[in-house]
């Protein structure tokens, strides 16, 4: 039965919840060797022997956020030693250093950086570079800039793109079992509004990525229960161009807590690239799970090892061991280690 299970899921066939489950059940050593197995074989089917990459650029206006969520070591409250606030010229003097192809923006929710401010720096990394990709905001910050002004997700969505914005960011989803938000984040945005958000969004023309937070202790069936909610939601709109599993990182605070191990990621990158079918980009997030493992996922379904990224905050906050940056050559050559060629690509996917 598995056998079956594996050869269908290898071909690009969508699998039940229960076929799913079943794959998502079993850890053992021999189960796990057959799923790469069969997740190589869907990702070489769909991309062949190339990888992909970009030169962007993280974005991360301040770490100041009152959301409360106990497994976010990146925030500060107002005061604290580790908390900042960049200005606008430091951002756009960043960007023509670097001269990315794409901007990823996410920040906290604080009084620092409200909705004016935020849709203002869009058109101004609009105005400066006319051809750079633009990827800003999580749901749940589209969500507070709608709450403090009064309008709906829509208007903010429609006011951004006007801006510039061409794709929202895909965290804050986490995990959406109920069980793990009630103890981790229970006052943040609800799952039905997350993905609500997001479908808005690609109704309107915008792109978004969808993530997963994994290694809180969730079981078989909240991870692929999560994974399902994103394929029925992608089959309502089509928007979410890549899907990027998020490893815990449990940060200095907590000395006896690891983030999950490589064996973990790997299994969860190949369920993650047999169950959504409809999804058509895997990313390996290496700031979270690793250079060496990132280009190992690459043989277990995915098919993109994200940027370049200038200097990654969030990750590192939760103690990440990675590089805060890579070349581009460094990008390459990890690529090349896991066996592909590398292909670097814009925000677009082009």
């Amino acid at each position: 039965m598995m056998d079956l299970i594996l050869q269908r899921a290898a071909a690009g066939e969508r699998l039940t919840r229960a076929e799913a489950l079943a794959l998502a059940s079993d850890s053992s050593v021999a189960q796990l060797h057959a799923l790469g197995q069969a997740a190589l074989q869907n990702r070489t089917r769909r991309f062949g022997r190339t990888a992909t990459y970009v030169l962007n650029l993280a974005i991360n206006p301040s770490n100041i956020c009152d959301g409360g969520c106990t497994f976010c070591h990146y925030h500060a409250e107002e005061g604290d030693a580790q908390a900042y606030v960049l200005a606008e010229d430091e951002i756009l003097r960043r960007i023509q250093e670097l001269a990315p192809r794409e901007v990823h923006i996410t920040g906290g929710m604080n009084r620092f950086w409200p909705w004016a401010r935020s849709q203002d720096l869009i058109r101004q990394i609009r105005a400066h570079n006319p051809a750079i990709y633009i990827k800003g905001f999580t749901a749940v910050e589209i969500a507070r800039f709608a709450q403090d002004t009064h309008q709906t997700p829509r208007q903010i969505l429609q006011t951004l793109q006007e801006a510039g914005l061409q794709s929202l960011t895909g965290g804050g989803a986490e995990l959406f079992a109920e069980r793990m938000r009630r103890q981790y984040c229970p006052t943040k945005l609800t799952p039905d509004d997350w993905l609500a958000i997001h479908q808005t969004a690609h109704a309107l023309g915008l792109r978004s990525n969808a993530t997963m937070l994994y290694g809180l202790g969730e079981s078989a069936e909240e991870l692929v229960d999560h994974l399902l909610r994103l394929r029925t939601a992608q089959e309502l709109s089509g928007g979410f161009t890549c899907f990027i599993p998020l490893a815990y990182q449990p940060g200095k605070e907590q000395p006896d807590a690891t983030t999950p191990s490589p064996r973990e990621s790997l299994r969860v990158i190949a369920l993650s690239r047999l169950i959504l079918d409809n999804i058509p980009h895997l990313k390996a997030y290496w700031p979270m799970i690793g250079l060496e493992t990132a280009a190992a996922a690459l043989s277990w379904g995915a098919d993109d090892l994200d940027g370049t990224l200038g200097e990654e905050r969030i990750a590192h906050a939760g103690a990440a061991r990675t590089p805060r940056a890579l070349s581009a050559e460094s990008m390459q050559t990890t690529i090349r280690l896991g066996g592909f060629e590398p292909v670097e690509r814009d925000g677009a996917w082009r």
